[in-house]
C-alpha cells in the first residue's frame, strides 16, 4: 500500500497555520524517492517547511506546486512498486486524496 505525504502542523512560537502554499516538489512525477529524504518544501506567511519522504518508493503527486493545502491533507502518495504507481496514476488525484485521507 503507498505511503502518504501529509501536511504537517507549520509554525512557530505558538502559531499555527491551517493553509500552506506548495513552493516546491523535490522530485518529479514518477520519479524514485528515499525514505528520510526532502520531497516537498510548503511555506505559510511566515515560515517554510521541508517535508521528508516517510517511505521509499515512486512518487505520485496529488497537489501541485503554487496550489494551496490543508493541514493534515494528503497531496502525494509514495508507491511500492511501478505497477502500484501506474494505478495510482489511472485514479483522478482529488479522488485518491479523499480515499488515503481515510485510510
Amino acid at each position: 500500500m503507498a505511503a502518504k505525504i501529509v501536511i504537517p502542523i507549520v509554525g512557530k512560537r505558538g502559531q499555527k497555520y491551517d493553509i500552506v502554499k506548495l513552493v516546491e516538489w523535490k522530485a518529479k512525477e514518477g520519479d524514485w524517492v528515499e525514505k528520510g529524504n526532502v520531497v516537498l518544501v510548503v511555506e505559510t506567511e511566515k515560515a517554510s517547511c521541508d517535508i521528508e519522504a516517510e517511505a521509499s518508493g515512486f512518487l505520485r503527486i496529488l497537489v501541485q506546486e503554487g496550489e494551496k493545502a490543508m493541514v493534515s491533507s494528503v497531496v502525494g502518495l509514495i508507491a511500492e512498486t511501478k505497477e502500484e504507481l501506474e494505478a495510482l496514476q489511472k485514479v483522478p488525484p482529488e479522488k485518491l486524496a479523499q480515499q488515503f485521507l481515510t485510510l
